[in-house]
């Protein structure tokens, strides 16, 4: 089996070995959590690896996000300049905001109604412009971000649209097979919210706060392990970085 590795070596042991290619990671986190920095972190080593990333922000100013990665040791901003990494920037569309940026794509007047369709045209450009025969990660900055601009049960709906058009993709094409990475708070969203992306998800890790800056992370789903979440892992923010302990 073709495991591919999350570049944490703690969390592809706790969850198997690896992700399945084709597969969907959601990390849950809490307020003031900094869980969801794992999700960047396992994007940047896909990266390495050879893969190529796109992120799509629906959640804070990209100078902000920079800002806030900075402590994970994430530089999208080179990623970006550096062609290995583009950004379906929904918050900056919606706010129309410019950054002149090559790898940074907006979409021309957002809608629910119209999201799938405009960002599948770009998600295409990009797949054809650079891409290419690499294999795509998928970053969603956040779920719940985009439960926030179109409502919990549009959200829903966009994502069935979505994981139908990737069954069609993984039926029709021949091309490395994408990770998607989904980043939720669950603060923010209803229960039921985060009961359907944990059913559209392979992998789910929860982290919660212990005390001061240690957190936990639990494994509640894998396809790849039959009890999950027997040892949960530690992450602690030390020297500006985010490790697992």
């Amino acid at each position: 089996m073709n495991l591919l590795s999350t570049g944490i070596k703690k969390i592809d042991r706790a969850i198997g070995g690896g992700l399945l290619p084709d597969s969907n990671i959601l990390i849950i986190h809490e307020t003031y959590s900094l869980g969801w920095i794992i999700g960047f972190e396992i994007l940047q080593s896909r990266i390495k690896e050879g893969d190529y990333g796109v992120i799509m922000n629906t959640t804070l100013p990209l100078s902000s996000l920079e800002m806030e990665l900075e402590q994970g040791g994430v530089d999208i901003d080179k990623l970006g300049k550096d062609r290995r990494l583009s950004i379906i920037d929904v918050f900056a569309s919606i706010f129309k905001i410019d950054y002149g940026l090559g790898y940074v794509h907006y979409l021309s007047n957002f809608s629910a109604e119209t999201f799938v369709p405009k960002y599948s045209q770009i998600y295409l450009r990009i797949l054809k412009s650079e891409i290419g025969d690499r294999r795509p990660v998928g970053l969603d900055f956040t779920l719940d971000g985009l439960a926030f601009i179109m409502g919990e049960e549009n959200t829903i709906k966009v994502f069935q649209r979505f994981m139908a058009l990737k069954e069609k993709s993984r039926i029709e094409e021949n091309r490395k097979r994408p990770i998607n990475i989904f980043l939720l708070n669950r603060d923010r969203v209803s229960k039921n919210f985060v009961s359907w992306f944990s059913l559209y998800s392979h992998y789910v890790l929860e982290s919660r706060i212990l005390e001061g800056s240690l957190e936990v992370i639990e494994v509640k789903k894998s396809p790849l392990v039959y009890t999950p979440g027997e040892k949960p892992l530690k992450i602690k923010k030390r020297r500006g970085r985010i490790d697992v302990v």
